[in-house]
């Protein structure tokens, strides 16, 4: 066991090649008790997120049932689990067990510690003997994707395996075995001739790459996942965050749903269905135009100073719904009539995302409707997600709103098949799920563009979706507008035309793709392609 006063391999935690299968059989609980970091080395905290008050170097208990498939083992609970720690909650992921030379089993499992009430995410890697239930579990942190807060963390932890049957084993394996086989063909990203021109240097700088791929020709092309100790073993299973990716995938894909099942839905009025924004200054204002974030509310006109201001903040960290759509509500004034103006905050999304729920339960005559639960939920499924997409971020009161423009957790096989449906239309089996209008509009076909003056000339934002005409910069004779989806710190995802994609997970704050878009369609030409 180390000492836990440096960093170990990421190597330590990876199984072998070729697992021998355990001898046992793995299904039971697996409890870590809570530790303090024998190392905690912090590289960034911009936000000035007190040490102490938040017990950052504390680690909590954590208590989650895992079953096993051969040498996977597979934990039940999915997503953030939730807890007392005041700033962190455990995700654990699908990992291995083997059984050594000399005989041991060893379990190793990819983990994370998410922010509570946010959407930052610390990679980490968790190995336990199971031969030997008093050595304690090694934990690491090497990598995260969060721009404010970075830090490596080691600590020995104490770890207790006890076997037992768990009730729905069956079905977590077949569900796991489902969303394996549904997704696409993956290959290194290094097979690609232009390999070393995607998510290069002087787009993303190194140090804050996550991870990148680019699907094309209906194979997923990947990168592997580097941590400050080495790649990261169970690049497949790594838990991103979506940031604002949320925008599109949970607000935009519920808003076309809604409107698909109960037509002029968007065109609904927000004030009967929100409390806090009142008929004086919501009354005309409708569920599309906060969803365009075009609702007239706004104290600048300047690109994200509503969204980095002190309002927003209080926002963020309050954790129940009534905070949160207060400050949402009135916390920036009625400046001009909706539909006129795009102004970027997150606050907009949130009242999209609670006015559609309460029209979701008004239509179903249902107090418990739920924008995931019924909407979206049956389309990952049907798609064959991953189960961390069960667990979008609630507010932590009774109604556990979802937060809409924030919040999801997802694996990069999961970004690679929402794009394809949205490619394909929102069809599964060939039957139309979203609005096809609204979808059109968010993808950019027909007689685009679409939606409103974003940042600049060249940028549009509809339904959820932002939008470059890259046509200029890659040569083509006309314009040629890109659908992408785009989250906080540096988080892009661009569905090129020939249902082709170009993602990449960062977090050093920038937001440059260009060149990579270039490089593909130096290979795969993107002008005259039709959407």
């Amino acid at each position: 066991m180390a000492s836990g006063e440096a960093l170990l391999p990421t190597s330590h935690f990876a199984p072998p090649e070729v697992p021998n299968e355990p001898v046992e059989n793995i299904e039971g609980t697996l409890e870590i008790g809570e530790g303090r970091a024998a190392l905690f080395d912090l590289h960034a905290n911009s936000f000035r997120i007190d040490r102490k008050a938040q017990e950052l170097e504390t680690i909590p208990a954590l208590r989650v049932d895992l079953v096993q498939d051969g040498s996977r083992i597979l934990p039940v609970q999915r997503g953030p689990i939730r807890g007392t720690h005041p700033h962190w909650e455990w995700i654990v992921q699908p990992g291995e067990a083997w059984r050594d030379d000399d005989g041991v089993t060893w379990l190793s499992l990819p983990v994370a510690l998410a922010e509570r009430n946010a959407n930052c995410v610390h990679n980490g890697l968790l190995k336990i003997n199971l031969s030997d239930p008093g050595q304690p579990a090694d934990f690491q942190i090497a990598s995260e994707t969060c721009a404010y807060l970075q830090f490596d963390m080691r600590a020995d932890l104490p770890a207790r395996f006890t076997a037992r049957p768990v009730p729905n084993a069956p079905a977590v394996i077949a569900a796991d075995k489902r969303e394996r086989a549904a997704r696409l063909p993956e290959k290194p990203v290094s097979t690609l001739p232009f390999a070393d021109r995607l998510a290069a240097e002087d787009q993303v700088p190194a140090g804050a790459l996550t991870a990148y791929g680019s699907v094309l020709e209906g194979t997923h092309y990947v990168s592997d996942c580097p941590t400050r100790a080495g790649p990261y073993p169970f690049c497949a299973e790594l838990v991103l965050p979506s940031y604002s990716w949320a925008k599109s995938i949970f607000a935009g894909v519920a808003a076309m749903r809604l409107e698909h099942l109960y037509p002029g839905a968007m065109q609904r009025r927000i004030a009967p269905y929100v409390g806090g924004c009142d008929e004086d200054g919501w009354g005309d204002v409708t569920v599309s135009h906060v969803l365009n974030m075009a609702s007239g509310h706004y104290n600048s006109r300047e690109h994200e100073v509503d969204e980095g201001s002190a309002a927003m903040q209080k926002f963020f960290l309050v954790e129940d719904h009534p905070g949160k759509i207060l400050i949402a509500c009135k916390a920036f004034g009625r400046r001009t009539d909706p539909g006129k103006r795009f102004v970027y905050r997150t606050g907009d999304t949130y009242i999209a995302g609670t006015a559609m729920t309460a029209i979701l339960r008004t239509e179903r005559q249902e107090a418990s409707a739920d924008l995931h639960t019924d909407l979206l939920a049956p389309i990952w499924q049907k798609l064959g997600l991953s189960a961390l997409m069960d667990a979008p971020r609630r507010t932590y009161d009774e109604s556990a709103i979802p937060f809409s423009g924030w919040g999801l957790y997802l694996t990069r096989a999961d970004l690679a098949r929402i794009a394809a449906f949205l490619q394909r239309g929102g069809t599964i089996d060939g039957e139309a799920l979203l609005d096809p209008d609204m979808l059109a509009e968010a993808l950019q076909q027909g007689d685009a563009p679409h939606g409103h003056r974003a940042a600049s000339d060249d940028q549009r934002y509809r339904n959820g979706f932002w939008a470059w005409n890259a046509g200029p910069y890659l040569g083509c004779e006309a314009d040629r507008w890109i659908p992408l989806m785009s989250g906080f710190g540096g988080l892009t995802a661009a569905l090129l035309p020939g249902e082709r994609l170009y993602w990449h997970v960062s977090d050093g704050g920038t937001y440059r793709w260009g060149a990579s878009a270039k490089a593909i369609h130096e290979y795969h030409p993107l002008c005259g392609e039709t959407e």
